[in-house]
């Protein structure tokens, strides 16, 4: 069910994309998609933070992280249940994106791979508290495929950049869930599933709220990617606000000063956006954008209001 569901959501993106989610999804489409962002998810979009688990880079990224997933899925599945192994996978995907928000709140982050590390987790805590009666041979192979897949990614991100912060919360938490869902409650932390549960969810629900408190550089790409966003729905007055702030800190930014004179015209304030769009052009002149709209508004308000103060000659 979750490998068909992570395979339907990268089909319809390679469908509405014309087949560019296919090799090279660009980073605008996979928020617009749902991919965890932390100045999008810790300002109300907290939902991406489930969205994004179903979310993949590409063919290779999906079909990575699937084989992955089918691989000791199934086994982690027979191991704990059905409901309780769809519980680990949104609880490990869950800790992943709130520990990536803790530390990596400027990634824009995709992939199962956080709920795919939780499920190794799982069957790791399974394999360390039946270890005696595994015994030690069957140990440490049921070890050695779970620590050679963890060592491989981890070296992978550190390679290619991937969000490890995600990779290394979804770890921890499916640890902890696979502990408190021990079959037959025979270890202490497994007899109170249920109260397990709820307090790791509350602890990741708490590491969320803590995200939500630490100050970090937004940077321009925040305040374009917010102001396309409030743009987009029309709220003129949010974008424009959030512009304000921007350039109290960088009055002299170029591209922020064009995005805040493309929401004045779009607001229709023309004399206001005629000032930000001639700053911008001034101090960026290859910036195309900024100067092609400062010439449109000259040559629509401008130029005619000259013409109309200008005495013509009647008969």
């Amino acid at each position: 069910m979750i490998v068909i569901a992570n395979l339907a959501v990268f089909a319809a993106m390679c469908v509405f994309s014309g087949g560019q989610a296919l090799t090279t999804p660009s980073i605008e489409m996979l928020r617009a998609w749902g991919a965890n962002y932390g100045p999008l998810t810790l300002n109300g979009e907290w939902w991406r933070m489930f969205s994004s688990m179903f979310l993949h880079i590409g063919f290779v990224h999906i079909a990575f992280n699937m084989a992955a997933l089918w691989n000791l899925g199934q086994s982690a599945e027979e191991l704990f249940g059905t409901r309780r192994f769809v519980n680990l996978y949104f609880i490990s995907g869950f800790g992943g994106s709130c520990l990536s928000m803790l530390f990596n709140p400027s990634v824009t982050s995709a992939g199962a791979s956080g709920a795919i590390f939780g499920v190794y987790g799982a069957l790791f805590a399974f394999f360390f508290a039946h270890r005696k009666e595994m015994g030690k041979e069957a140990f440490l192979a049921g070890s050695k495929s779970v620590t050679a897949f963890l060592v491989l990614n981890i070296v992978l991100g550190l390679v290619f950049g991937f969000d490890n912060f995600c990779h290394l919360g979804g770890l921890v938490s499916g640890f902890l869930c696979g502990t408190f869902y021990l079959p037959r409650g025979n270890k202490p932390l497994s007899r109170h599933p249920v109260l397990g549960t709820f307090l790791l969810i509350a602890s990741i629900y708490g590491l969320f709220k803590y995200a939500q408190t630490i100050p970090f550089d937004l940077g321009e790409r925040y305040y374009v990617t917010m102001t396309l966003d409030l743009a987009g729905k029309k709220r003129y007055a949010e974008a424009r606000a959030l512009l304000d702030k921007a350039l109290l800190q960088k009055p002299d930014n170029a591209l922020l000063l064009y995005y805040r004179g493309a929401v004045l015209y779009d607001s229709k304030h023309f004399k206001e956006a005629l000032s930000d769009l001639e700053k911008a052009a001034a101090i960026e002149p290859d910036l195309t954008e900024a100067v092609r709209l400062r010439d449109e508004i000259r040559a629509q308000f401008v130029r005619p209001l000259h013409e109309e103060s200008v005495p013509g000659s009647g008969p």
